[in-house]
C-alpha cells in the first residue's frame, strides 16, 4: 500500500501526519503528558489576571503560571461558608488574603475548629477525587480575597502533571498533620493556650493584628462556652497580649502570646518563628 507504513500494527500515512515514528514500547500517557507540557497555556484568555508572583496553596510559579488560566478571582466576606458539612464541593478554594476555619459539630451543639487556612493551603481539596459530600463546615474566618477552580477540571489538569499531583500530595499530607495535631491540642491543652495558638495562626496567615470575632464564634472555634472565652480574655488583656472592644479583638504584643500558647504552635504547618 504505497504512502503507507506499518508501525505497532497500524498503517499510518507519512506524508501527511507529521509525527515521528514511535517504538513499539511506547506509552500513550507520555505522549500525552508531553503534549500538555508543550501547550502554551499563557495564549488561553485568564478570567482575571493574578499578580506575577502571588502565593497560594504553596504552589511553585511554573505551576501557577499554567493554573492561573482556569482560576476565578473572588472576594470572601468575614462568616461566609464555602461548604456546609454534607454539602457536594464543586471548588477548590486558594485563600490569599482571607483565612477559612473548618468545622465540626458536636453532640451537644456546639461547634470545634478542625483545620485553619491561608495563603499557604487550599480548602475543598478531597473533591477533586471523591464525589462524597463534606465531612466538614468551612467558614470565612478573616475577610479578604481568594481564587477558586472547578474541582472537575483540577482533577483533569492533576492528570497530565506530575508536579501538580505532587502539590496536591503535599497538600494534603499538610492537612493531615495539621487535624492530626489539633486533635492532640484540643483534647490535652489548656484552652487558654490553644487561644493563644489560635491567634497566633489567624495572624501568621492574615498578617493582621486586628480582627473582627464575637466571644461567641471564639467559642465555636474553641469548643468552649462563652464565659469561658469572657475569662479569657480579660486574662489575656491584663497581661497587655492583647486588646478587644465589642466585636474586635487586638493582638499587641505576639511574643506574649507566643510564650503563653501550647506547644502545638511550633509543630502545626506555616507556623512563623519570629
Amino acid at each position: 500500500m504505497e504512502g503507507y507504513k506499518a508501525d505497532s500494527g497500524f498503517a499510518r500515512r507519512t506524508e501527511e501526519i507529521g509525527v515521528p515514528n514511535l517504538a513499539p514500547e511506547f506509552r500513550i500517557d507520555e505522549v500525552i503528558r508531553t503534549t500538555y507540557d508543550n501547550l502554551t497555556l499563557e495564549q488561553i484568555e485568564p478570567v482575571r489576571s493574578l499578580p506575577t508572583r502571588i502565593g497560594i496553596g504553596g504552589l511553585p510559579s511554573v505551576l501557577l503560571s499554567k493554573l492561573r488560566p482556569l482560576l476565578k478571582y473572588t472576594q470572601l466576606a468575614k462568616d461566609d461558608y464555602l461548604f456546609q458539612q454534607d454539602d457536594r464541593v464543586d471548588f477548590v478554594f486558594f485563600p490569599e488574603s482571607a483565612v477559612i476555619s473548618e468545622f465540626q459539630m458536636l453532640a451537644d451543639g456546639r461547634t470545634i475548629e478542625v483545620a485553619v487556612t491561608g495563603s499557604e493551603g487550599a480548602v475543598g481539596i478531597s473533591s477533586v477525587w471523591s464525589t462524597s459530600p463534606a465531612v466538614n463546615c468551612a467558614q470565612v474566618c478573616v475577610a479578604g480575597n481568594a481564587y477558586k477552580i472547578e474541582a472537575d477540571i483540577l482533577e483533569r489538569e492533576l492528570t497530565y502533571s506530575r508536579p501538580l499531583q505532587r502539590w496536591l500530595h503535599d497538600q494534603i499530607n499538610s492537612y493531615i498533620k495539621q487535624i492530626s495535631q489539633k486533635v492532640i491540642c484540643n483534647t490535652h491543652h489548656a484552652v487558654e493556650e490553644r487561644f493563644c495558638t489560635w491567634l497566633l495562626m489567624l495572624h501568621d496567615r492574615s498578617k493582621k493584628s486586628k480582627f473582627n470575632l464575637t466571644q461567641e464564634y471564639i467559642a465555636g472555634v474553641l469548643g468552649v462556652y462563652r464565659p469561658s472565652v469572657t475569662c479569657m480574655a480579660k486574662a489575656l488583656r491584663e497581661k497587655e497580649a492583647i486588646d478587644y472592644v465589642r466585636g474586635q479583638i487586638f493582638i499587641t504584643d505576639r511574643q506574649k502570646l507566643k510564650k503563653m500558647s501550647c506547644a502545638c504552635y511550633s509543630e502545626l504547618p506555616f507556623s512563623r518563628s519570629f
